[in-house]
């Protein structure tokens, strides 16, 4: 799983008051960082020896460390910066971005949340605290399926990695989408889907293809009553194929997702020659690996 976290990399700190000396030129700078930073880092660190108060240079210094993979050092820039600057929101959110990428997410956490007081409507540093709580769930979800298989935390983890998607940049200071169109399926999309997936799971039903019909179940469904799934399986085979035939009829099918699991209710009428029955039914959908699985089924008379 991967985020694109967003860093501010050219940006002068032009609004705050600074010593910063005129004779310095920040686009030759800028233009330096992008074509050669070890020329462009040399060249800071001699306009510092006159002038180490000065932010602008701090600031370009941790972005020219950051470019040449000097990442340890441009954290200590970053954290001087703001020892000298706290109220300087862009050094918070650079530095928070280098601990992300180190995987020091309560860090991150805790320094972007120092950005934001610093300045609330800084955007970029909220959208990186999105990303840091998002990819602190995907842990938490991880663990909790390596613990015990949890389909639900299974599924909660699939749907972030289906909606992020990170490419790391250290270029770049504007927003991208997390995930292309054609990487997020859309809604109308999943619900066709799953009305494909009802329509096979009642015909396999009705044509006692028994292999597509198990198919469609979790190997986490739930079972009802004290049988376990081996069991449930075995009762369920005896009581298709003894049918002489089946004949199903799905109405009124809503479909509602909830907390990372879609609910699907219908009307079910169930005729097989000798028995008929009414009842409404509830199935309940998780994504497994990319396909659609049924983990609970409840019906209601």
């Amino acid at each position: 799983m991967k985020f694109l976290f967003r860093i501010i990399v050219l940006l002068l700190l032009l609004n705050t008051q600074s010593s910063i000396s005129k004779e310095i030129n920040f686009d030759n700078i800028k233009s330096m960082v992008s074509s050669s930073p070890s020329r462009a880092l040399v060249e800071i660190d001699l306009l510092l020896e006159s002038d180490s108060n000065n932010h602008n240079l701090l600031f370009l210094r941790a972005v020219t460390l950051t470019k040449l993979e000097q990442k340890d050092l441009a954290i200590k820039t970053y954290i001087s910066l703001i020892e000298k600057f706290p109220k300087l929101p862009e050094p918070y959110n650079n530095l928070a971005v280098l601990y992300a990428e180190q995987n020091k997410l309560l860090e991150a956490k805790q320094i972007l949340e120092k950005a934001l007081k610093t300045n609330n409507s800084y955007s970029i540093a909220h959208i990186n605290l999105g990303d840091v709580y998002t990819r602190m769930a995907s842990d938490a979800y991880r663990k909790a399926f390596e613990l015990d298989e949890s389909p639900v935390a299974n599924n909660k983890l699939q749907l972030i990695n289906e909606l992020f998607s990170y490419s790391p940049n250290m270029q770049r200071n504007d927003l991208v989408d997390t995930a292309s169109k054609s990487e997020i399926k859309s809604k109308e999309q999943k619900l066709a889907d799953l009305a494909l997936f009802v329509e096979r799971w009642k015909t396999s039903w009705e044509d006692k293809d028994l292999e597509t019909y198990f198919s469609s179940y979790s190997k986490y469904f739930k079972v009802k009553g004290d049988i376990n799934y081996k069991d449930w399986k075995r009762t369920r085979t005896e009581k298709i194929i003894n049918k002489k035939e089946i004949n199903i009829q799905l109405t009124k099918i809503k479909y509602k997702f909830k907390e990372g699991l879609w609910f699907i209710n219908m009307s079910q009428a169930y005729n097989s020659g000798n028995y008929s029955d009414k009842e409404n039914k509830t199935l309940v959908i998780i994504n497994e690996s990319g396909d659609y699985k049924i983990i609970e089924e409840n019906t209601e008379n």
